[in-house]
């Protein structure tokens, strides 16, 4: 998509012709000669709705890739970039342009799998159907639909809200869209989230009289449990800074609160396993995106992140990364000695006889989540899946609207059981100091979720959210210290001095103000 005025083949056809990729569903989907796509002869049934919904889990896999990673996490209190790249530093450094083709692929992506949801979702509805999967099927390309505005309304704010399939082309008033309010796109994100919780099947180890479950073969489709889990969270960020709608606290609670006490998601007895190939379906996971490394759709997550660590007489790839990612200076601080949080998810420098030297918090470090048991394809082609949201997540969601409202017995609880999972069996981190109200309960609950989830693309989302003040004090003038405890070796740079307040959004892209009269620039980017 070059902008907001589509291509119509694109939105008439875009949908049909995903059923010749073999997708992130590990559905291998049946190919359809080019000459039969057109809508007429397309959608004569639900078999046909859910090869185009497959099509809406394709482009999300290519909205997830390292534009959003890049996006959600850089400059945040959580991770920054090392490297000498001015492409790549310009997200911690905070001097990105409209311009950027990251801050302009990711919007791209977006609207592209939202043309393909709306397609589907109109096209399903008019069946003359009674099949079940009817609904199941418009329900996951409402929830997808969803997933993206959520993105989309937290990375720009207001944006253009297309709801129906575009097909009057001619029509300036349907091709150039102005952007609605944030509370607008808040409302059809909810409308979507319930009308997915409520026509979605089960994941397929749960078992449930209320609802149908999946089968084993249908891995990374939405489920109940990834709409009322994804519901959690948007309730939790509308009630947070910059929205503010304090009575979706509550809702956040609830709707946490009526996930873990369905018991059809469960903490990973190991932390480590989560972020590697053998952990990728444990059944913390409620959402990712599935990517196969022999497939359309292969993975960045792990490659970006993952060191390319320095080792003396040259550089050692045996992390299989890029080094793009490191924790920040006072991340890596925040954790308590003992934690084996830290040792999972950083590491330090290779030393000559590759022995691995752990730095301690004086020096750089960097992200290790992701683990390899082999060599993958190539960095940046890999199976590793994007994590969308884990139980973790819906936990943290309970703790920190359990604070908001001031039950902080049920917050405490909560945070409970993440650090004991943590412990992996030790004494560290310890449980939480129950004196911990509050601002300070707050304070903890915050830089728990960076401990927890951090490099799972929630950094930048949680420090907005935590509200401008915030903001701009853990993210302006940062320092990280890099060199090998020689003073001589020692350069601290201040990587975030040009942050302002409007940062909280990124631009609207140059092309969509270009070609769209309508279009209007964020604050600060004009």
């Amino acid at each position: 998509m070059e902008n907001m005025k589509i291509n119509k083949l694109l939105i008439l056809f875009v949908t049909v012709l995903s059923s010749i990729i073999i997708i992130s569903c590990h559905d291998e989907l049946d190919t359809v000669p080019l000459s039969t796509l057109a809508p007429e002869n397309f959608f004569n049934d639900v078999d046909e709705a859910e090869i185009a919904v497959n099509g809406v889990y394709d482009k999300i896999a290519e909205h997830f890739q390292q534009n959003f990673i890049y996006m959600s996490d850089h400059g945040s209190h959580v991770g920054t970039i090392v490297l000498n790249n001015s492409n790549l530093n310009m997200y911690g450094w905070y001097t990105y342009t409209n311009s950027n083709r990251f801050v302009t692929g990711t919007w791209q992506t977006a609207y592209e799998a939202i043309y393909r949801a709306n397609a589907v979702i109109n096209r399903t509805s008019i069946l003359d159907s009674d099949d079940p999967g009817k609904n199941r099927v418009i329900a996951e390309a409402r929830f997808l639909r969803a997933l993206v505005y959520f993105n989309l309304v937290r990375f720009y704010g207001d944006v253009p809200l297309v709801l129906d399939e575009l097909l009057d082309l001619d029509n300036t008033e349907v091709t150039n869209q102005s952007r609605v309010s944030s509370n607008l796109v808040y409302d059809a994100i909810i409308d979507d989230l319930l009308f997915a919780e409520e026509h979605l099947n089960l994941a397929s180890w749960v078992v449930d009289e209320n609802y149908p479950s999946y089968d084993g073969s249908n891995l990374g489709r939405a489920t109940v449990g990834a709409a009322k889990g994804l519901l959690a969270k948007v309730y939790l960020t509308r009630a947070s800074y910059p929205q503010r709608d304090l009575d979706s606290y509550q809702l956040a609670y609830d709707k946490a609160k009526e996930m873990i006490n369905d018991a059809h998601y469960s903490l990973d007895n190991d932390y480590f396993n989560l972020n590697s190939l053998e952990g990728k379906d444990s059944q913390e996971w409620i959402f990712q995106i599935q990517y196969d490394v022999l497939g359309e759709q292969t993975s960045n997550w792990g490659g970006i992140q993952n060191p390319l660590n320095e080792k003396a007489g040259g550089r050692k790839a045996s992390d299989w990364g890029y080094g793009r990612m490191s924790p920040t200076f006072k991340f890596a601080n925040s954790f308590e000695d003992g934690d084996p949080r830290l040792q999972a998810i950083a590491k330090g420098r290779i030393n000559a006889d590759n022995s691995i030297k752990y730095y301690n918090r004086s020096k750089v470090w960097f992200s290790h989540k992701y683990r390899f048991p082999s060599q993958p394809l190539s960095r940046f082609n890999t199976d590793m899946n994007a994590p969308i949201l884990r139980f973790a997540d819906v936990i943290l969601v309970y703790a920190e609207a359990a604070a908001e409202l001031g039950l902080d017995s049920d917050a405490h609880d909560a945070l409970d059981l993440i650090l004991t999972r943590a412990q992996n069996g030790g004494s560290y981190p310890a449980l939480v100091d129950r004196s911990l109200t509050g601002d300070n309960l707050k304070e903890f609950i915050f830089w728990e979720r960076a401990r927890e989830l951090c490099f799972e693309g929630h950094g930048k989302f949680d420090v907005v959210r935590a509200g401008l003040d915030k903001f701009m004090a853990e993210v302006k003038g940062q320092e990280e210290t890099t060199g090998e405890g020689d003073p001589s070796k020692t350069k601290v740079v201040g990587w975030s001095e040009n942050v302002q307040p409007y940062h909280i959004l990124f631009p609207i892209p140059a092309a969509e103000i270009e070609s769209n009269p309508n279009m209007t620039q964020n604050e600060g980017y004009n």
